[in-house]
């Protein structure tokens, strides 16, 4: 297949109006709507008009080329231009130029003024700045798509090559990506915002191949503790964290853990010279996150500094995005021409819910059983109800598919969740929400519900499972708000992190008292078993100082005490603050310095300010939190969690020395500030050492403690590492920008632009 085939009617005008032009050294202008409709370029000069025709119809017979040659001609008798160029995408014999010469003349001068297939892929020969305009042809190379398949992006976003080039042959080139890749070499950090599904991950893409293609290696964050593990000097990188913030909900715990490492890896990224960081996030919750955390949006880490907000696309961009969209579609002919005799297309240009996922949805996605003649008002009905284009084909799933996707929905995982383990939590839920209606299952469910489920609604790539995009969450979330069903689901979890998203959801949809009481007291039977999954989980490492990797896997200690408080909060059920105390007294779960140790102090004041001081239990609980935290620190801890944690207890725990909590506190600020070169002895990198200035630094405001001698000792530390090559800087070149056209794109223009799919 010819790079030519992935441009679109509109991309392939674009690009002989290009090459017309650098072949002549004239500049040629499309030639807009009107009686002279159909001309795809023009150069005006005193003598006449150089007029330039496009046809791509490489997929046609020649038969239907010349038939529509022969159309044209009558059009160009009218004209008399002084001179005509003709271009297309087909491959032309010189038989076939010949004949079309026939039918061309006296407008054509020779065969030369005739461009097929052939003719076009030598002159980007000739002129391979062309090429590198026009993105969709170098990114559509079978080198540039097998770097891309190798790089890393496409194992994450889980797609083929064919599916690379769908994606691109829909893809409408808007200033967004010249201003994402501007400021991505200005700033090295970029956080693309917008509402949902404004096209965010498909900008993060286009502006990471447009890397790669310069030789940069991709790198998706599983974790920011990948990151960190990935940061080279010698490598350029570019990293990718999509929906960094969460793909539904954002709850205040959840953002403090990423929180601290964020900043960090974004200074650290900053400093390195061959590292670029792409974030994807929902606008609205960008805008929630400020009011959660200081550090998301402060002086001292001002991320909104990187923030390219998205999705405002001119009027002339929205229709051709409907136009690519339609154009690759499979729909019949009919369905077009009824779109276009209706009169929609300007209404649905201009609704204000257009949404570039709506629009493939419409066009990809299309059910059969509508007719032709409703297909615009289907259109219509999509945008008023965006989040509803799931409705329909959802609820033709079986029971056992749609219990699949309630799983899946409760799992939450950035990346998505293996199949092994949402088989175990699929099999729990589907069984007893079966049993509850008298529905028989079978052994088979899983395997029959995955393969059906399969790129309509999810994705499965490297044994892991999830959805195929962020709207069908969006759908679930307002669909799942039956108390009765929601009921069903708590006895089921297996782990702690999908019985706490469940009931997050459940204090999303119900706002009176009485049915948040019923539904915590749903949980009463998984709060009993809530520590049997572990925290994290311990792999064997090769390293000399290191003899495991630690993963988490679950909810740690505190959060899952937290749940407890939360779920004893709104039903006042003795045994969930019982449960509290068990795993707090209990060694069942591992305790994690930098998560526990942060989050200990905050829930012991929450139990003075909320459990009654006369009850038993609150002693004991203010006492086993007490204990918890003084066995973090005598653990030790790393500087970082040592600053977390002394901040925490400065904030919660007033009495803090009477506790025993401030000497072994004041234990290890000593050996941080005595005992500095051992601290720092498994550093090897300019950028850890860098780093670990910042939280000297941070624990001298802490602590009011002079931290210059030990600053001193890291610095040596820099210069014993003795680098000889001086790193340098790398960038980019830019992209070559389109030249400037104006916003105004008449309902006539959109008339002329679609009248195109019906050739």
């Amino acid at each position: 297949m010819s790079n030519l085939d992935n441009l679109s009617p509109l991309d392939f005008e674009e690009l002989c109006r290009d090459i017309a032009s650098q072949k002549m050294g004239l500049s040629f202008s499309a030639f807009g709507p009107g009686p002279d409709g159909g001309i795809d370029g023009r150069h005006s000069t005193a003598e006449g008009d150089i007029i330039l025709q496009c046809k791509h119809y490489s997929s046609t017979p020649f038969s239907g080329l010349k038939r529509s040659v022969e159309k044209e001609k009558d059009k160009l008798d009218i004209l008399k231009p002084k001179q005509y160029l003709f271009f297309t995408s087909q491959s032309l014999t010189p038989k076939k130029s010949a004949q079309l010469e026939q039918v061309l003349s006296p407008h054509v001068f020779s065969t030369n003024d005739i461009l097929g297939k052939e003719d076009i892929e030598a002159a980007l020969r000739d002129f391979p700045n062309i090429e590198k305009k026009h993105m969709k042809l170098w990114l559509s190379s079978t080198a540039v798509l097998e770097r891309i398949l190798l790089s890393g992006l496409e194992a994450y976003t889980h797609a083929t090559k064919e599916e690379i080039l769908e994606e691109l042959a829909v893809y409408v080139l808007n200033p967004s990506l010249h201003q994402a890749i501007e400021q991505l070499e200005k700033e090295k950090v970029l956080v693309i915002s917008g509402q949902p599904g404004v096209g965010k991950t498909t900008l993060a893409k286009m502006v990471s191949y447009h890397y790669l293609k310069e030789d940069w290696q991709f790198v998706s964050i599983n974790s920011l503790e990948d990151g960190f593990s990935k940061l080279n000097n010698e490598q350029k990188t570019v990293f990718f964290f999509d929906d960094f913030l969460g793909r539904i909900e954002l709850d205040r715990q959840t953002l403090l853990q990423k929180d601290n490492a964020l900043s960090l890896f974004v200074k650290r990224v900053v400093r390195a010279p061959n590292a670029r960081f792409i974030l994807t996030t929902r606008a609205h919750i960008f805008e929630e996150a400020k009011l959660i955390s200081d550090r998301v949006d402060s002086t001292k880490f001002h991320l909104a500094k990187y923030l390219l907000d998205v999705g405002q696309y001119t009027r002339k961009v929205r229709a051709e995005i409907l136009f690519n969209h339609l154009f690759t579609s499979t729909l019949e002919g009919q369905y077009i021409e009824s779109l276009i005799e209706s009169d929609s297309l300007s209404d649905i240009i201009d609704h204000r819910n257009y949404n570039p996922r709506v629009i493939a949805f419409v066009s990809s996605e299309f059910n059969q059983d509508i007719s032709p003649i409703d297909y615009p008002s289907y259109i219509l009905d999509a945008l008023d109800h965006p989040e509803m284009i799931w409705s329909k084909p959802f609820n033709s799933l079986s029971s056992s598919s749609k219990h699949l996707l309630i799983t899946l929905f409760f799992q939450k995982t950035i990346f998505g969740v293996k199949i092994e383990e949402l088989r175990s939590q699929f099999s729990r839920l589907h069984r007893n929400v079966c049993d509850f209606h008298g529905q028989p299952t079978s052994l088979e469910d899983f395997n029959s519900s995955l393969r059906s489920l399969e790129s309509g609604f999810i994705s499965i790539s490297g044994g892991s499972v999830d959805f195929v995009n962020p709207s069908v969450q969006d759908f679930l979330k307002s669909y799942l708000n039956d108390k009765e069903f929601l009921g069903l689901l708590p006895t089921v979890a297996i782990k702690a992190m999908w019985a706490k998203n469940l009931w997050e959801h459940m204090k999303t949809v119900f706002k009176e008292q009485e049915d948040l009481k019923y539904c915590a007291h749903k949980f009463s039977d998984f709060a009993t078993k809530i520590d049997s999954s572990p925290t994290q989980s311990k792999t064997p490492h090769a390293s000399l100082f290191e003899r495991y990797t630690i993963r988490f896997t679950d909810l740690s200690l505190s959060v899952r005490v937290e749940f407890l408080f939360d779920l004893w909060t709104y039903s006042n059920y003795t045994p969930f603050l019982d449960k509290a105390l068990e795993l707090l007294e209990s060694s069942n779960l591992d305790i994690d310095g930098g998560r526990d140790g942060r989050d200990l102090p905050e829930l012991h004041c929450w139990v003075c300010e909320h459990v009654e001081e006369s009850s038993s239990i609150s002693n004991r609980l203010l006492r086993a939190i007490e204990e918890k935290i003084r066995e973090i620190l005598k653990q030790g801890v790393h500087i970082e969690d040592l600053n977390m944690i002394i901040d925490s207890v400065d904030t919660y725990i007033p009495n803090k020395k009477e506790l025993g909590i401030q000497k072994l506190i004041d234990y290890w600020v000593d050996f941080e500030l005595s005992c500095t070169s051992d601290s720092i002895a498994q550093l090897d990198l300019e950028s850890e050492l860098s780093d670990h200035i910042v939280f000297l630094e941070e624990l001298s405001k802490l602590t009011n403690r002079d931290v210059e001698d030990a600053k001193n000792t890291v610095y040596d530390r820099i210069s014993e590492l003795d680098e000889h090559e001086e790193a340098f800087s790398e960038s980019i070149s830019p992209l070559a920008k389109e030249s400037e056209k104006g916003d105004i794109f008449s309902d006539e223009d959109i008339k002329s632009l679609f009248a195109n799919l019906l050739k």
